[in-house]
């Protein structure tokens, strides 16, 4: 409880928040073969962590501000940093900039953190932790900046 009377904990807000969103839920996703998963031939969703996992995969994938099927808040402008700079740590700051305002805009996301990046060639791994209403995992994608 807060000491405040016109505010509350954050914890409790949190909870709060969890208890008041639906169970998130996706079609499942084959990330090797790029498509969805199938059971009996038919499509199936997953819920919670695993489809927060395929929604952060399609939102790092999926090019911001072009395809109007989707809101201007969905989708990623990673492709700003192809080419930016040769300076690894502005490089780095840039592309954790641009994946925490795309994952962000999802309410069952609470806190992105522990980014750690692998520089191969113009190619560039980052992994990092996402803490979710559900509990936390670690997300890996691959950055070109050719």
């Amino acid at each position: 409880m807060s000491i405040f009377p016109f505010t509350q904990d954050v914890p409790e807000l949190e909870e709060r928040a969890a208890q008041e969103l639906p169970v998130f839920r996706e079609l499942a996703y084959d990330y090797e073969n790029n498509c969805l998963k199938r059971k009996g031939g038919k499509t199936y969703l997953v819920e919670k962590d695993e489809a927060v996992r395929v929604w952060i995969y399609k939102a790092l994938l999926t090019r911001r501000f072009v395809w109007p099927a989707y809101t201007h808040a969905y989708g990623s402008e990673l492709e700003a940093v192809i080419g930016y700079s040769n300076n690894r740590d502005i490089l780095d700051s840039e592309v954790k900039r641009y994946i925490t305002e795309t994952l962000m805009v999802n309410p069952y996301i609470q806190e992105l953190s522990g980014f750690r990046f692998e520089h191969r060639g113009s190619e560039m791994t980052v992994a990092f932790d996402v803490t979710t209403v559900y509990g936390r995992f670690t997300h890996e994608t691959e950055v070109y900046n050719e």
